[in-house]
C-alpha cells in the first residue's frame, strides 16, 4: 500500500460560489489517497476493508494528533466505491436529489458508472 498527498492550493476554496463540495468550505483540508494494487479478484473485498482501515486510522492518528476535522468531507475523486454520499456532499445531498430529480427524470444517468444520487 502507498500512500500521497495532493499538493493543493490553500486557497483552493476561495473562488467561485457556493457548490456541493466541499459541503464546508471554510477550511481546507488537502485530500489524501491511499493506493493499492492486487490481481486476484478474490481479494477485492479484502483490500476495500484494508482502505477502509488504512483511513480510518489515519483519521483517527489525525484527531489525537489535535487536528480538527469535524468539517472534513471525503474527496470524491478518491471516494471508496461505497463511501456514503452523506460523507462526501453533507447536507448538499437533499439538494442534488431535487436536482437530479428535475434534470435527470428518466433517470439516465443511473446508467452510467459511479456515485447514484
Amino acid at each position: 500500500m502507498a500512500s500521497a498527498l495532493e499538493p493543493f492550493n490553500r486557497g483552493l476554496f476561495l473562488h467561485g460560489g457556493p457548490s456541493a463540495y466541499p459541503p464546508d468550505r471554510s477550511q481546507a483540508v488537502f485530500p489524501s489517497v491511499l493506493i493499492t494494487v492486487w490481481s486476484n479478484a478474490s481479494l477485492d473485498e479484502t483490500m476495500a476493508d484494508l482502505l477502509r482501515d488504512g483511513a480510518k486510522t489515519i483519521h483517527d492518528v489525525a484527531i489525537a494528533d489535535g487536528q480538527n476535522l469535524s468539517h472534513a468531507a471525503v474527496y470524491v475523486n478518491y471516494a471508496l466505491f461505497d463511501t456514503p454520499l452523506e460523507d462526501m456532499y453533507g447536507g448538499n445531498l437533499a439538494r442534488l436529489h431535487r436536482i437530479k430529480a428535475k434534470i435527470d427524470p428518466e433517470r439516465v444517468m443511473d446508467l452510467a458508472g459511479g456515485f447514484k444520487f
